[in-house]
């Protein structure tokens, strides 16, 4: 397994070619009224958060005003498939993606538990397994 990114809101790993294990370190802002509360892509300059990391994750390059919600939304805030996040140190709050290309997570017995070993082995220690 090979770390691709390990930063404070998201952790990406290849498993093997064709597999990831995508860990989202963080929870979605909840605003007064507005639970799913999401930024207007067109509205906004954004930056990609890390270049290891998702697309999805991005940073503000400006402050963000919404006009209907009476909402302002800082630069520098992360946003994830445009709502903002803030990092979650609970790691029960944590979400976990395994991701493929085709038929890459696949196999016999044996190489289908190893994939799966080093997947579990990860989540619960945050390394990679050896």
């Amino acid at each position: 397994m090979e770390v691709l990114a390990k930063t404070e809101y998201q952790d990406l790993y290849r498993v093997i070619d064709g597999v990831l294990l995508v860990v989202n370190k963080f929870i979605p802002i909840e605003y007064e009224n507005e639970k799913y509360f999401t930024v207007y892509r067109g509205k906004v300059k954004q930056g990609k958060y890390n270049k290891g990391c998702q697309d999805w994750l991005k940073v503000l390059k400006e402050d963000y005003y919404d006009e209907y919600r009476n909402i302002t939304i800082p630069k520098g805030t992360v946003t994830y498939i445009d709502r903002p996040i803030i990092p979650a140190n609970n790691q029960s709050d944590w979400k976990y993606e395994v991701k493929t290309t085709g038929s890459a997570l696949s196999g016999d017995f044996d190489t289908i538990e190893m994939l799966l070993s080093s997947i579990l082995y990860t989540i619960r220690t945050g390394e990679v397994k050896k």
